[in-house]
C-alpha cells in the first residue's frame, strides 16, 4: 500500500448520515457467471480518449475504467494501492537515494518511481503492456509534443525521464521534482501507439475505442442508438469477469427514471430531483445505493466575460447566493441532510478539511449591493443595475431536460436578482454544454459537479491554474472553465505536490484554497452523496465512494 497524504478522516463519517462505500460487496464465489448488465448514462461522448481536452467527462470514466488499465486503485478508505493485475510493485526513493538509482546526464534527480508490471499484461492487438507505453504517455502528456489536445500536464511536467529497469516490464519514472501524487499518472494508460502520434491521439478514440486492456473489451459503438457494448474479454489474465456484456445505453435524466422503473437498465446514477429518487428506491426490483462521495456541485463564474471579470461583481455574487438554501432544495427529495461546503481540495470526511470561505461564504446581500455600487454598478428602477448604460445581466446554461438543474438555476435567478443582478437561464443540449458552452467561455454562470478521488490536488491542479500560451498567442484555458488564476495560486498547489509530509501537503492546499476564495473562483456549494439506483440481486457495484470498482467482480447472486 501507497502512503497517502490525503486520507479519509473517520470522525467525519456520520456527515450526511452515508457510509464512505455503499456497492453491496459480496465474493465472487458467491455469484453466478454470465448475464448482462444494462447500464444508464446520461450523455454520450464524441471522443472516448480520457487524456484529450473534450474527453474529460464522468461518462467516459465510468466506460474506460473496464476497458484500460489503471495501474494504481483507490480504496474506499482512500488510500493508494497498486493494482496486481498491471504492476505488480512498487518502489519509490527520494533525495539522494533517488540521485543513485539513476544513471544518466546527472540531472538533479528529486525523486524516482520504479514500477514492475504484470509481464502476463497485453493490449487487445496483442502487444505486451511495456515501459514505452509509459514513456510516450509521460513525453505527450507533458506537453512535448506539438499537436496533440490533451487535457493536461499536472505531474508529467515534473517527469525528466522515463527508462527500462531489469527488463521492458520494469518502468523507472525520474521527476526532476518532488511528486507526491504520483498514483494519479497514467491513469487509465494508453498504449503507444495511440500518444506517440497527434493523429491517432487526437481522433482515434473519437467515436470509437480502437485498444484496451481491460476485463472487457468493446464489442460495438453505436452512436445512432447512443448504446455502446462492452464483452468479456477472452485474453484478460486476471480473474474472469463474471459477466457476459456490459452495454451502456445514453437517456435523458427522465428517461433514465423510467427507464430503470420498467427493468430496461439495471444500474444509473440517479438524482436528487424531486420524485425521481423516490421512483427508483420504490421499485420492488431495484434500490439506491448511497455513500459520500468524492463529488461536490459549485458555481463557475467565467472570469473572462465582461461583468465577471471585476473580482468585485464575481464575490457580489458569491454574498448574493444563499448556499444554504440551495443545498437544503437539492436534498429536499432523498431524506438526507444538507450542509454547504468550505473547500474546493478536500471533502468533510478527508484529513485536514476546513472551511476556507471566511468573509466570502456566507448569504450577504447588502454587503453584495456595497460591491457592486462601489464597481459602479447603479441600480435603475426595476430593472437590473447598470453601468455606462449596460445592463447587468448573466447568462445561466443549463442542460436541457434536467430539473434539478433548473431548479437550481431558478433559486439563482431569485438571489441575484434581490441584489440587482439579472440573471438569463439558457437552457442547452447535455451533449453539447461543455463542448460548445463551457469549454468556449460561452457562458457567464454554469453548475458544475466536480468528480473527485485520492488525489485531491492532481485531479483538479489543471482547473485552478494559470493558462498556457496557445499557438496563436491566445491564452489556453486548458480546464480552467473559470478562466481566473494567479501565480500564488498555482504555487500553493505546487507546494502541496512537493510536499511529502501529510500534514504539510494539507496546509498548502488549504492555503490555495483560501487564496481561490480570495480571488473569487467558483463558488462552492455542497458536497454530493453519490446515489445509484441498482438492481437488488447485483453486487459489487452502487456507489464506491472513493473507492474504485472493479468490473471484472460486478455480477449477480444466484435467482
Amino acid at each position: 500500500m501507497l502512503s497517502s497524504c490525503h486520507g479519509m478522516d473517520d470522525s467525519a463519517g456520520e456527515y450526511a448520515g452515508l457510509p464512505a462505500s455503499d456497492t453491496n460487496p459480496a465474493d465472487r464465489a458467491d455469484l453466478v457467471e454470465g448475464g448482462s448488465l444494462h447500464w444508464g448514462i446520461n450523455e454520450f461522448p464524441g471522443q472516448w480518449n480520457p487524456h484529450h481536452i473534450d474527453g474529460n467527462l464522468a461518462t467516459v470514466d465510468t466506460v474506460m475504467s473496464g476497458v484500460l488499465p489503471t495501474p494504481f486503485r483507490v480504496g474506499a478508505d482512500g488510500e493508494v494501492r497498486p493494482d496486481p493485475d498491471y504492476v505488480e510493485s512498487v518502489d519509490v526513493q527520494r533525495g539522494s537515494v533517488a540521485k543513485a538509482v539513476q544513471e544518466g546526464d546527472g540531472a538533479t534527480e528529486a525523486q524516482v518511481v520504479t514500477l514492475r508490471l504484470n509481464p502476463r499484461a497485453r493490449w487487445s492487438d496483442g502487444t505486451a503492456i511495456t515501459w514505452r507505453d509509459f514513456a510516450s504517455m509521460a513525453a505527450t502528456l507533458a506537453g512535448e509534443r506539438a499537436g496533440f489536445q490533451i487535457l493536461g500536464e499536472v505531474g508529467y511536467d515534473r517527469i525528466s525521464s522515463v527508462r527500462p529497469g531489469d527488463s521492458e516490464f520494469e518502468v523507472v519514472i525520474t521527476f526532476d521534482q518532488p511528486f507526491s501524487e504520483y498514483g494519479a499518472l497514467f491513469t487509465p494508460l494508453l498504449p503507444a501507439e495511440y500518444t506517440r502520434d497527434a493523429g491517432r491521439f487526437n481522433a482515434g478514440y473519437r467515436g470509437d475505442i480502437p485498444v484496451t486492456a481491460g476485463p472487457f473489451e468493446v464489442d460495438e459503438v453505436d452512436a445512432a442508438s447512443r448504446t455502446l457494448t462492452t464483452r468479456r474479454s477472452d485474453t484478460w489474465w486476471g480473474d474472469p469477469p463474471l459477466l457476459d456484456e456490459i452495454t451502456y445505453r445514453a437517456l435523458s435524466p427522465k428517461a433514465l427514471d423510467s427507464a430503470f422503473q420498467d427493468g430496461e437498465i439495471d444500474v444509473y446514477a440517479t438524482s436528487t430531483a424531486p420524485g425521481s429518487y423516490d421512483r427508483a428506491a420504490a421499485t420492488d426490483h431495484g434500490e439506491v445505493r448511497a455513500a459520500l462521495a468524492p463529488d461536490y456541485r459549485h458555481l463557475t463564474l467565467n472570469g473572462q466575460s465582461h461583468a465577471l471579470s471585476d473580482p468585485d461583481v464575481r464575490h457580489a455574487v458569491f454574498l448574493g447566493i444563499d448556499r444554504e438554501e440551495v443545498a437544503e432544495a437539492a436534498f429536499a427529495a432523498i431524506d438526507q441532510p444538507a450542509a454547504v461546503l468550505g473547500n474546493r481540495f478536500l471533502m468533510v470526511n478527508q484529513d485536514g478539511y476546513q472551511d476556507n470561505s471566511g468573509e466570502w461564504g456566507e448569504h450577504a446581500p447588502e454587503r453584495a449591493r456595497e460591491l457592486l455600487d462601489g464597481a459602479g454598478w447603479r441600480t435603475s428602477g426595476d430593472g437590473p443595475r447598470t453601468k455606462d448604460g449596460e445592463p447587468l445581466e448573466l447568462r445561466f446554461v443549463i442542460p436541457r431536460d434536467h430539473p434539478p438543474a433548473r431548479n437550481e438555476a431558478r433559486l439563482v435567478q431569485d438571489m441575484l436578482g434581490d441584489v440587482g443582478i439579472a440573471v438569463s437561464i439558457e437552457p442547452v443540449g447535455g451533449d453539447e454544454l461543455f463542448g460548445d458552452y463551457v469549454l468556449p467561455g460561452n457562458y457567464d454562470l454554469v453548475g458544475i459537479v466536480n468528480a473527485g478521488g485520492g488525489f485531491p490536488v492532481s485531479e483538479s491542479l489543471q482547473q485552478w491554474s494559470e493558462p498556457e500560451t496557445g499557438e496563436g498567442g491566445e491564452p489556453d484555458w486548458n480546464a480552467n472553465v473559470g478562466r481566473i488564476s494567479s501565480p500564488e495560486i498555482d504555487e500553493a498547489m505546487d507546494d502541496a505536490l512537493a510536499a511529502h509530509d501529510g500534514a504539510k501537503a494539507r496546509e498548502h492546499i488549504n492555503k490555495a484554497d483560501r487564496l481561490l476564495w480570495e480571488a473569487g473562483h467558483t463558488l462552492p456549494l455542497y458536497q454530493r452523496p453519490e446515489l445509484v439506483a441498482v438492481r437488488s440481486d447485483l453486487a459489487n457495484i452502487g456507489a464506491p465512494g472513493f473507492g474504485t470498482l472493479d468490473y471484472a467482480d460486478i455480477g449477480y447472486f444466484p435467482a
